[in-house]
């Protein structure tokens, strides 16, 4: 029976340590590349920029500037107003004054058939004068000034980076985003945690050349031919959030997607202001889930990674606990040797699965220059599947209205 507890214990151990092994990939890239990350020497193509908005006027008022101060030689801002009600109109007036890259158009107040968020995409696409499109927020800030640089040296160079070994000509560009991580309440480090832990499982997915499955919205392009030739809103135009998601998830193949990693490309945007906003964003996204295509596999993947932890606690923790209790109760002498051995192994099991997931981790947190969780990452880590659950059982009992645009 001993034998048999510990051979389990092994193998869900060894499990476990492989899961561990794989948060620490994307450091392992970003520290010690294999390949040259230095600046291309080709052309970079022109950008044009768009960014949808709705009564955002105090967020575009801070960003706007940084966008137009990037680093770049040939790019264009378009602002999509979607029937703002604050000085969101007065805002861009103002800026386009400033500079003339800038300028705005806005989303028919009769719209139907469309969620307003997928038809203001659509016309910023169609208003562009460029082919390669990026799509930002308004509460999106680049970290640098080389944020827009890192979108033309991926696009025309993608391999001189850490990129899915399929890929041929990429016709979107992933990036990362991470939330502010200036505010220090528990809610903020919550939500972070849960935005990058999701965001290192999809990284490694499409790293492992795997179709993309999700997609930052805040901070990606995407070809602008390429959609409007593959009709990239066709399916789920009535729902109300996840245009960008679901834009990428039909569309993207092992051979056009490429990813953009480096720290200086990354776009932090502003915190949740509430737990009801985070619960709600959590919920929607459990929606959008219903929709995506070839996710079987990242699915399978994710929920193994949602497990790992909880199976470690039930066939290490719980018997390493159970051993330690028996070592202060009568027993046979030899009884009492084989509890030793076996509180000793599983002791050397929990120790070096805590030691090698907090190594990783952090490592990867560190290479994408944010906040380390240290053990706090432990405790998260557990309560991953338990946000995951509520938020698939609010969506299961919430009416399908909930997530629709409401026609007139």
């Amino acid at each position: 029976m001993l034998l048999i507890l510990l051979i389990v214990a092994f193998i869900v151990w060894l499990f476990a340590m492989i899961d561990a092994y794989q948060y620490g990939r994307i450091g392992r890239l970003l520290l010690h590349p294999k390949k040259a990350l230095a600046a291309t020497t080709m052309e970079l193509p022109p950008l044009s920029i768009i960014i949808p908005t709705h009564n955002q006027a105090t967020a575009l008022r801070r960003h706007l500037p940084l966008i137009l101060e990037q680093d770049y030689d040939r790019f264009e801002v378009i602002v999509i107003d979607m029937n703002s009600t604050d000085e969101t109109k007065d805002v861009l007036e103002r800026l386009e004054l400033q500079d003339a890259r800038l300028r705005h158009t806005s989303v028919p107040a009769s719209a139907r058939d469309i969620s307003v968020e997928r038809l203001a995409l659509t016309l910023g696409f169609r208003a562009a004068i460029h082919d390669w499109v990026v799509i930002t927020h308004p509460d999106c800030a680049p970290v640098s000034q080389q944020w827009l640089l890192r979108f033309g040296e991926t696009i025309v160079d993608p391999h001189k980076g850490m990129q899915n070994p399929r890929l041929k000509e990429p016709d979107m560009v992933l990036g990362i985003v991470r939330y502010d991580e200036q505010r220090n309440s528990l809610l903020d480090y919550k939500v972070s945690f849960y935005r990058l832990w999701n965001e290192i499982c999809h990284i490694n997915h499409v790293l492992s050349g795997h179709t993309a499955v999700r997609a930052e919205g805040g901070n990606m392009a995407y070809r602008k031919r390429f959609f409007l030739e593959q009709n990239a809103f066709a399916s789920g135009q009535g729902l109300k959030a996840g245009a960008e998601e679901l834009m990428v998830n039909q569309t993207s193949t092992p051979e056009n997607t490429a990813l953009m990693i480096t720290p200086s490309a990354m776009v932090i945007q502003e915190s949740l202001p509430s737990r009801r906003q985070w619960t709600k964003h959590l919920v929607y996204y459990a929606e959008t889930r219903r929709h995506q295509k070839h996710a079987h596999l990242f699915r399978f993947k994710q929920t193994m990674r949602l497990l790992a932890p909880w199976l470690v606690i039930i066939a290490v923790v719980l018997p390493w606990l159970a051993g330690l209790v028996s070592l202060f109760m009568e027993g046979p002498i030899i009884s009492y040797g084989y509890t030793i051995l076996q509180t000793c192994l599983l002791t050397l099991f929990i120790a070096t699965y805590i030691a090698t997931k907090l190594v990783w981790f952090n490592k990867t947190t560190k290479a994408l220059r944010c906040n380390n969780y240290y053990l706090s990452f432990i405790i998260f880590e557990l309560q991953v599947p338990l946000w995951a659950l509520s938020a698939w059982l609010k969506r299961r009992f919430a009416s399908r209205n909930e997530f629709r645009k409401k026609f007139v």
